[in-house]
């Protein structure tokens, strides 16, 4: 946003619009009384007047056309010169008969102060002065009783038209600086408006990918809730059906378990509906309820030997990243519960280098049903995925090199670890 420099550092500013028809009645009047009062009138010094009069009139006009500014500094000291030399020659004409314009004078001072800066106008006005000064002597052959009387009424006057030329310039200057500052004000009112349109679109933008993040993240929660105790519930009727004519009893007990395990899948709902956290990790440690999904997983599969390789000093961390961890465990140990088919499970969580990393490694089937539905679009490692990469994390999946399935997570953490995180249980958003 442009704005002006002060007046006094402006050599461009002359206001002449404000009062060129001043300075041109004021020549004319100077022009008139100088021939009207004229001792001896002639057709030359009548000529030599009006010559040098419409000279002075044509260099005004142009400094008025240029607005005082030129492409060549050279050209506005040639058109000052001028007008001095014009203001000086017409000094001396009263040695050919014609009245002393003194007016010129006071015209000249005149565009002194409209033009030039304040000290050089004031250095010019001085000159000028001392060129009335000589003028006058010429004229009264250096008679200082004679002089006296002129010099004495003409300095207030070169002192009041400097004054008030000076004024006339801070007026116009003023005008034309508030003029800048309503243009500076609309374009401002135009830019703000501007600004409030595209903030209201990015509210608008905000809000829609806030309510797809929440839609996104309550799609994992349902099938990080009910997807995992629906398939442990698939498990456990399929054995109930194949326990219920051989063996009773242990049908009797699965029943037990399944009904433990749907009372605590409407828990789970309740809790996603309430605060989208699982019941363990609002109160639990994530050590904790990482220990008390493998119990569950035990129970489920008896068959698989389960390994539980969990770091005994993590650091204090959010409810976000512990959250994340617990369900990339929950996710993994149900897809191995559904598909590996596997006789052994290591979990393995470790806090090294200001990160935290997850390994959950089987030894069963590996990449057949797994990476079949989730490669191919499966919600749950994509959704899992998702959750990571918000915390800034990574998660790889995969066949192991000595076979079976890993599923890799790595979260960046704090960097100063506290002794025990059993002390402080993660707690619900």
């Amino acid at each position: 946003m442009s704005t002006l420099p002060p007046i006094e550092e402006r050599e461009d500013f002359i206001p002449f619009g404000a009062g060129p028809g001043l300075v041109y009645i004021t020549l004319i009047i100077g022009y008139l009384l100088s021939v009207l009062t004229a001792a001896h009138l002639t057709p030359l010094n009548f000529l030599v007047f009006t010559t040098l009069q419409v000279c002075y009139i044509v260099l005004h006009w142009w400094l008025i056309r240029n607005d005082g500014k030129s492409s060549q500094g050279w050209q506005l000291t040639l058109v000052m010169a001028l007008l001095v030399g014009i203001t000086a020659a017409v000094g001396l004409l009263p040695l050919i008969g014609l009245q002393w314009d003194w007016l010129l004078f006071l015209v000249t001072i005149c565009v002194f102060f409209l033009l030039l800066p304040l000290r050089r106008a004031i250095g010019a006005g001085i000159l000028l002065y001392v060129l009335l000064v000589v003028n006058l002597g010429v004229l009264y052959a250096w008679h200082w009783s004679e002089m006296y009387s002129s010099l004495l009424y003409l300095l207030p006057a070169f002192a009041f038209v400097a004054l008030f030329s000076l004024v006339v310039r801070v007026l116009q200057y003023q005008k034309e600086r508030a003029e800048l500052l309503l243009r500076q004000l609309g374009e401002s009112n135009a830019e703000l408006e501007q600004a409030h349109t595209q903030l209201q679109e990015y509210a608008n933008e905000v809000e829609e990918l806030a309510i797809v993040r929440e839609r996104t993240r309550l799609a994992r929660e349902i099938h990080d809730t009910l997807g995992h105790y629906l398939s442990i519930l698939n498990i456990q009727l399929e054995t109930i059906s194949k326990l219920q004519e051989r063996d009773p009893a242990r049908a009797a007990v699965e029943i037990i378990e399944a009904r433990r395990v749907t009372a605590q899948s409407m828990q789970e709902v309740r809790n996603a509906v309430a605060a989208l956290r699982p019941t363990s990790i609002a109160t639990l440690s994530l050590t904790e309820a990482l220990s008390q999904l493998g119990k569950e997983f035990e129970r489920t599969v008896p068959a698989t030997a389960l390994t539980l390789d969990l770091e005994t000093e993590l650091p204090v961390l959010s409810p976000d990243i512990s959250l994340a961890l617990y369900r990339a465990v929950q996710e993994a140990l149900t897809n191995i519960r559904k598909h590996a088919q596997a006789s052994k499970v290591l979990v393995r969580l470790r806090y090294e280098d200001d990160a935290l990393e997850l390994l959950v490694l089987d030894n069963g089937h590996g990449v057949s049903k797994v990476d079949a539905q989730q490669q191919g679009g499966g919600f749950g490692l994509v959704g899992l995925r998702e959750r990571i990469e918000l915390l800034g994390g990574q998660v790889s999946h995969g066949p192991a090199e000595q076979g079976g399935y890993r599923v890799t997570v790595r979260v960046p953490g704090p960097a100063v670890p506290q002794t025990s995180s059993l002390a402080n249980p993660v707690r619900t958003e």
